[in-house]
């Protein structure tokens, strides 16, 4: 009897769908609508109309990974009541061969519809939330398709609920103009665009006449949303400067607030999660400004500057590289480094971010067990995406690629004589192997020798490749920096501060690294 009733829903859910009819002619279009009828059921019902293209059967997926979050979810768990028809919402037979795919017998229709059910009961990254007041959906989490998806484009309109007037997503509005009416060239896009629904507020600013918007979504107590745009602006500015321009034609940073925090990249949007400021509190602190700085790092190095296995991505079968040391590590050494040098926080700031990273890493036994490459390699292994591994036995990229990233920045400016710094290396990979072509760890390994002038296989070894223990001494000298002097224990602090005794070419240093390029182009 449900699935009758399901079946009648999507013989009544034909008008409402005419749009996309018209939309679907063109070879391979697919196109979603999502409702959602009871908000505080926490759920959502997705209609898909695919066209056959004259197959007699269609086999659906849904992904089983969510590209920048490193561990395999059984995101089809949350799929309830899916049904398909066919002409005048003849039932079609549905088979559920593995636990994400289906497979149906199209009976000679030229186009199916396909329903289906969401559960969204909570948010993550990676997962979908409705509630009464807000939907946050995505993408890996929404999107069955049919397989293969390759040459394929897609549309989606969100049909909200009453009182419901906003929809942000990274994706770009149909032709139409019809209202939370979206379309995507391919299903990569459409993936990786989440999108969020509900009455939230929105703060717009400009850089480079392109439009970038904060959302701040759910409830952010005194939270003062304009002025974090405003300093936002600040941010991408900087990465402007820093990669020479922005690579997308807007840009939504989608702020969810409530318990937890984290976040997910996208190419043209960011999902975070974070906390209402604290009582008598209505601003951001250093340690949001790196986070978002981060998420927006990602937008060039990993998004379009990537190792070569992370794209074109195969979404039921995680992909295994070495290279997260660069993609993730070397991402959060810049996010404090980009929020300083836009002005957002101080180098002592940026200090007590990179000596919590030394200190975790030190005091982590793992790290004698576990090389850097390893912790990329074994990631899918462990669970967590990077951060939920045992540092008895291992290590994370998180906190030692930041480490290694600060080491190889000293390294490339002794060997170079200060002509170049681990900036010169980012920017010659991402002119060299952004796009399609990503680079193999070799190739940017070569590089980086290529920009400090000499070998650096010995270094990449001890650094990438070993367990040995790490040696700060060239990079304390480089930056005029030293470890304060150990706690009460006589254990050692692993607090990173400025040498009294430093001289002007260390201070110097450290002030490169950590100065806005050029404080006239903040307008």
């Amino acid at each position: 009897m449900r699935v009758l009733r399901l079946l009648i829903c999507l013989v009544l859910l034909g008008p409402a769908m005419v749009w996309s009819r018209a939309t679907t002619r063109s070879r391979g279009g697919i196109a979603y609508t999502i409702r959602i009828p009871r908000p505080q059921d926490h759920k959502a019902e997705v209609s898909v109309r695919i066209p056959t293209e004259g197959q007699a059967v269609l086999d659906l997926m849904m992904p089983r990974w969510s590209p920048g979050y490193y561990a395999v979810q059984d995101l089809a768990a949350r799929v309830q009541d899916l049904a398909a028809a066919g002409v005048a919402g003849k039932p079609l037979k549905v088979e559920h061969p593995a636990p994400n795919r289906w497979r149906v017998r199209a009976a000679g229709a030229r186009e199916i519809t396909l329903f289906y059910r969401l559960d969204c009961p909570s948010h993550f990254v990676t997962t979908n939330l409705v509630t009464g007041q807000m939907a946050i959906l995505s993408g890996p989490a929404t999107f069955i398709t049919p397989v293969p998806f390759a040459g394929r484009s897609y549309e989606v309109v969100l049909d909200l609920p009453p009182g419901w007037t906003q929809c942000a997503t990274g994706l770009e509005a149909a032709p139409a103009g019809r209202s939370c009416h979206f379309t995507a060239p391919d299903y990569d896009t459409l993936l990786d665009c989440p999108l969020a629904a509900g009455a939230f507020s929105t703060h717009t600013f400009e850089v480079g006449g392109i439009r970038h918007e904060l959302v701040d979504i759910g409830d952010y107590g005194a939270w003062d949303g304009a002025r974090a745009g405003e300093n936002l602006a600040t941010v991408v500015k900087e990465n402007q400067l820093f990669w020479g321009r922005l690579p997308y034609r807007k840009y939504v940073f989608l702020n969810v607030f409530g318990p937890g925090a984290g976040g997910l990249e996208h190419q043209n949007s960011a999902m975070l999660s974070s906390m209402p400021p604290p009582e008598g509190k209505t601003g951001a602190d250093f340690r949001w400004y790196s986070y978002v700085s981060h998420e927006f790092f990602h937008g060039y190095n990993v998004k379009r500057l990537r190792p070569v296995e992370l794209g074109p991505f195969d979404y039921e079968r995680p992909p295994r590289t070495a290279g997260l040391w660069v993609a993730e590590g070397l991402t959060t050494y810049y996010g404090p480094v980009m929020a300083v040098r836009a002005g957002l926080g101080t180098p002592e700031d940026f200090l007590a971010e990179l000596s919590g990273a030394i200190r975790r890493l030190q005091q982590a036994p793992g790290r004698l067990k576990q090389t850097l490459e390893r912790a990329s390699l074994d990631v899918w292994d462990e669970g967590g995406s990077g951060v939920g591994g045992d540092p008895d036995k291992g290590v994370s990229y998180y906190v030692k690629g930041p480490v290694v990233g600060f080491l190889l920045d000293a390294r490339i400016r002794m060997a170079s004589k200060d002509k170049r710094s681990l900036d010169d290396l980012m920017r010659l990979a991402f002119r060299r192997f952004s796009g399609r072509t990503g680079f193999t760890e070799a190739q940017f390994r070569a590089a980086a020798e290529e920009v400090a002038g000499t070998s650096l296989r010995d270094w990449f070894r001890r650094h990438l490749a070993s367990t040995e223990e790490l040696d700060y001494r060239e990079a304390l000298d480089c930056f005029g920096l030293r470890f304060a002097a150990p706690a009460a224990s006589g254990q050692p602090s692993w607090t990173l501060e400025v040498d009294p005794g430093a001289g002007l070419p260390q201070k110097a240093r450290l002030a490169d690294l950590l100065k806005a390029r050029r404080a006239d182009a903040r307008s």
